[in-house]
């Protein structure tokens, strides 16, 4: 889902969502009740009064009551935030140190927007609430991101396999050359040459896997620099250049973090690991031994890296 798309999907919801928690607070209960209790038990208190007055002035009063409601920013930071944590709910991810990691920057993002809520109206506050929308994508991506990690440590059969896969080939190797003849020779250098592709994939995978855990950590360090250069933004209300630079340093980030997703997405849905580790069942399968493992998903996941921790270097450099 692109930065755009979620947001426009999380304002919209944002404000039914505002909607429905202010008619549903107890203040607005007692509003109706106790307008029901006068219009039905209390008598006209003056002679040009009408019973259906009560009912009128109940719905001023909850007009007022979901008015105040709406504008008041605490309200609305804690409603939006419990979308956004019913929408990426942390207890799915398994893995303790991941789920821990999502915490942290749903909280992050919970007490960036909170800050900017109660922020004083002006320009200033403008731009931080684009750096909110950055940080709203941020957050997304780090529970996506994590969502991967956490299934492929779960995934016991790729963890099999790389501690196997070594060993297998050394093993065919000392076969093939015990071997005399030559049309076994042959199916041995096959599925020797389907092993060591096997490899490779599971390497690529473990290396890209290594570099989002890095990439995670990244974002979070730099998550920590956003919040506390937001709450210096805030206490001195200083020109809103300061505002726009910080803008673009979450911009920067939020682009690093969505090259990795989109590299460990594509890890996973090429099939390429899945496809090698079957190939150690289908020895028709001959010709993939000519086919070499691609090396794009690596190096674009490696840019992303650096790019990313670049970004955080220089989040932190300018909060100082």
């Amino acid at each position: 889902m692109t930065k755009g798309s979620f947001q426009d999907e999380l304002e919209k919801k944002a404000t039914r969502a505002l909607l429905t928690r202010a008619v549903y607070r107890w203040e607005s209960a007692v509003i109706i009740g106790l307008t029901l209790v006068l219009t039905a038990f209390v008598k006209p208190p003056f002679p040009f009064w009408e019973q259906w007055f009560w009912l009128a002035l109940g719905g001023l009063g909850e007009i007022g009551l979901v008015w105040t409601s709406l504008a008041d920013p605490e309200f609305r930071a804690k409603a939006v935030a419990e979308m956004f944590r019913e929408k990426f709910q942390s207890r799915s991810v398994r893995d303790a140190g991941l789920r821990k990691q999502v915490e942290k920057a749903q909280e992050y993002r919970d007490r960036i927007d909170q800050t900017i809520n109660k922020s004083r109206e002006g320009v200033l506050r403008d731009h931080l609430r684009e750096v909110s929308r950055g940080i709203n994508t941020w957050a997304e991506n780090v529970y996506r991101l994590a969502a991967r990690l956490d299934a492929y440590h779960a995934d016991r059969m790729i963890q099999d396999d790389m501690n196997a896969v070594d060993p297998a080939i050394q093993e065919w190797k000392k076969k093939l050359a015990l071997e005399d003849d030559d049309n076994v020779k042959r199916q041995i250098s096959q599925t020797i040459a389907q092993k060591q592709i096997q490899r490779d994939n599971l390497l690529k995978l473990k290396n890209v896997m290594e570099q989002a855990e890095a990439q995670l950590e990244s974002t979070l360090t730099a998550m920590g620099t956003v919040y506390s250069q937001i709450m210096i933004l805030s206490a001195r209300d200083v020109a809103s250049g300061r505002a726009q630079r910080l803008q673009q340093d979450v911009n920067d980030q939020v682009q690093a973090l969505q090259d990795v997703v989109t590299t460990v997405d594509e890890v996973y849905q090429s099939g390429d690991t899945v496809a090698a580790s079957d190939m150690r069942h289908e020895g028709s399968a001959l010709d993939a031994a000519a086919q070499p493992p691609a090396q794009a998903a690596p190096s674009a996941t490696g840019q992303a890296q650096r790019k990313g921790t670049g970004a955080a270097k220089d989040t932190q450099r300018r909060g100082n």
